[in-house]
């Protein structure tokens, strides 16, 4: 979602005109998408962590990621509102960063539920 919405954005800095109007719907809905997708993950990873007494640092970890990935776009809308060209790429990070670490844990955790033999 992050790839087709720095798509969307490149594509509608070249369009011009009243055919361009469907942007419009697109730019609103993608990054609450993107939003909603974020806490989604964060909350199945740290939901997972959570449930594995050996990875209490991990449902840290992922709840402190998530709440950085959800609320930090929002803070990012209040401090960079007058330059979208700063606010876009930091709003990038934030939003990938939950799923980055959940990946991390689930490789991280896998490996050892294999040594575990389960």
């Amino acid at each position: 979602m992050l790839i087709s919405f720095h798509v969307l954005r490149v594509l509608a800095s070249n369009c011009a005109g009243a055919g361009c109007d469907w942007f419009i719907s697109l730019s609103l809905l993608l990054p609450l998408l993107i939003l909603v997708a974020t806490a989604a993950t964060g909350l199945a990873a740290f939901s997972d962590a959570s449930r594995e007494r050996a990875s209490s640092a991990w449902a840290i970890g992922l709840g402190v990621i998530t709440l950085i990935g959800v609320l930090g776009p929002v803070a990012s809308l209040a401090i960079f509102r007058d330059s979208p060209d700063r606010f876009i790429p930091v709003v990038t990070v934030l939003a990938a960063l939950v799923p980055i670490s959940a990946l991390v844990y689930t490789f991280s955790s896998s490996g050892d539920r294999g040594a575990e033999g389960g």
